[in-house]
């Protein structure tokens, strides 16, 4: 990996960057700067720039999975969220905003936790506490705690399969995925722990029960920062709990419309034993836009991650055989709104691929280059 494209990671810190100037720069609050920027300039930015296929050299692989800069910049996005949430909360209790400048702050913070998922995401599979317990505490603050375990221990597993809620399948629109995936996501969490537990002879009304404690952080956290905020500045502001609600709300969207986007009708062999086949990188869509990929901490080389989900995000690889998605992830994200328009594009891309690209050589061709 060069070293510009090693600083290019830095282009995650350009939303909470520009969330800021846009309060502070202009004479008027311009506060919703960060949906153009993320739906429309890092969209063309990516045209202009174009696709990355290169991979990790083997014999910078050590080097760069030993590379603490990397895990700095997933760490401190952690804090930045929490130090926003606060600032949001502050200026509009403390700052006289008209309509407009108020839903763009609401907006703009939303876009932001969003990515703040993809952060927990990141530091959820690493093995370490610190790790773990930022990425629980990520979580928290848009009140998806329950993703950190039905992602590891449900989605993984039953990645493209129908028993997966956060698979979407051919021919469903976002907003029924949406619903699908928020309400069977929390169900195979809940269920998921309830297991755990039982295994290890715990009550389910225990503080040893993650779920639970996680579920009752954010509304203390939320409180909490409410009454922060009205002790700096005398009075409470029915907005603040309004703003933290929807910042969160709009998280969630973001993430399941990302996964929406990210398993679009993939589906697993089912073994004659019952079983189904194992994941691989022909399992999830893949895509190599530039820049959007530097901003989203690779993200979007997905098909890697779910075939090896413990590989961090500096070294995740691109194939050729695994499905392509035609945009980055923000343009994917607005023509996913418009279902019509997805199925136009993405049926036939997916009918294409399965015609042109499932086949015996490309499975042997791909199981070279896992070697």
């Amino acid at each position: 990996m060069s070293e510009w494209k090693r600083l290019g990671f830095l282009g995650s810190y350009s939303i909470p960057l520009i969330i800021l100037l846009g309060y502070y720069v202009p004479s008027s609050p311009m506060t919703f700067l960060t949906a153009p920027y993320a739906y429309l300039i890092i969209p063309l930015v990516d045209y202009l720039i174009g696709k990355d296929r290169n991979n990790v050299l083997k014999k910078d692989f050590d080097r760069l999975l030993n590379d603490k800069f990397f895990d700095f910049l997933v760490y401190s996005h952690v804090y930045i969220q929490f130090f926003l949430l606060f600032w949001g909360a502050y200026i509009l209790s403390s700052t006289s905003l008209n309509i407009h400048q108020i839903i763009g702050i609401c907006v703009s913070q939303g876009i932001y936790s969003g990515t703040i998922i993809n952060v927990a995401h990141e530091l959820g599979h690493q093995k370490n506490k610190w790790a773990v317990w930022h990425a629980k505490a990520a979580l928290v603050s848009v009140f998806y705690h329950h993703f950190f375990i039905e992602h590891n221990r449900g989605h993984h597993v039953r990645v493209a399969t129908p028993e997966d809620p956060a698979t979407s399948r051919k021919n469903e629109s976002l907003y029924g995925f949406w619903w699908r995936s928020i309400t069977g996501s929390f169900v195979s969490a809940l269920e998921i722990q309830k297991s755990l537990l039982q295994k290890k002879g715990i009550r389910f009304w225990s503080l040893s029960n993650s779920f639970l404690t996680g579920f009752l952080a954010t509304p203390i956290i939320f409180i909490f920062i409410t009454l922060i905020v009205w002790l700096m500045t005398g009075q409470i502001n029915q907005l603040v709990p309004l703003f933290l609600i929807v910042q969160a709300l709009m998280a969630v969207l973001l993430l399941e419309a990302v996964n929406y986007i990210e398993h679009y009708g993939m589906l697993r062999k089912k073994l004659p034993n019952g079983r189904y086949e194992k994941v691989n990188p022909l399992h999830s869509w893949n895509a190599n836009h530039f820049y959007s990929n530097l901003l989203l901490f690779n993200l979007q080389r997905h098909s890697d991650h779910h075939a090896y989900a413990s590989r961090p995000y500096q070294v995740l690889r691109h194939f050729d055989q695994s499905p392509q998605l035609p945009f980055g992830y923000p343009l994917m994200i607005i023509m996913s709104l418009v279902p019509p328009l997805w199925f136009f594009v993405m049926n036939k891309k997916l009918e294409d691929w399965r015609e042109t690209s499932i086949n015996e050589s490309t499975i042997q061709e791909l199981v070279r280059n896992l070697a």
